[in-house]
């Protein structure tokens, strides 16, 4: 079995469509839904409870991989800039890919080619139509954003008036 970091210099190192190495990824939260997406395919499947995914804000989420992202920006491996390996860590990433089979790199590539070019609202809506168990924490979804606000207006004491009183505020701002 592939280790978590292995499986993520191995994705962060694939070529998508560009078929050029290394292709940047737009964004840590495509990232993060792409990796999610690898580990529900074949031959990747155990690793999803190595990067236990949970429901937050914009679909599924792992602790475990935003941490390995962090770790491995302070060990010089990637770059935040563009989303995509240094020079050291590719040269890691390029002797970890060869140890993979033509299998598991045919996976990194289908996933990698299919979904990093979306848009981040066409990734997350791919992600939400097939997992929406992974939705329901979701700040994209009406009723999440309603029970966030009805929860911090009870929790703060806000009454209604406050409400009324700082829209009209807002909007005579606006009118300015």
């Amino acid at each position: 079995m592939v280790s978590r970091s292995d499986l993520l210099l191995s994705f962060i190192y694939a070529w998508g469509k560009s078929k050029k190495n290394n292709e940047s990824i737009p964004s840590v939260t495509h990232l993060q839904k792409e990796i999610f997406l690898l580990c529900r395919r074949t031959p990747f499947i155990d690793m999803k409870e190595i990067y236990h995914f949970e429901p937050l804000w914009y679909g599924p989420f792992s602790k475990e991989l935003s941490g390995d992202l962090t770790d491995f920006q302070s060990r010089g491996l990637i770059s935040f800039d563009e989303l995509r390996l240094t020079n050291r860590g590719f040269k890691i990433a390029a002797s970890v890919w060869n140890n993979l089979s033509d299998f598991e790199k045919q996976q990194i590539y289908y996933v990698k080619s299919t979904f990093n070019y979306m848009s981040l609202k066409e990734l997350l809506d791919t992600v939400y139509s097939r997992y929406p168990k992974f939705t329901k924490r979701s700040a994209l979804k009406k009723e999440v954003v309603d029970k966030y606000f009805a929860e911090f207006l009870q929790e703060n004491k806000i009454t209604e008036e406050d409400v009324v009183s700082a829209v009209n505020l807002a909007k005579e701002a606006l009118k300015q």
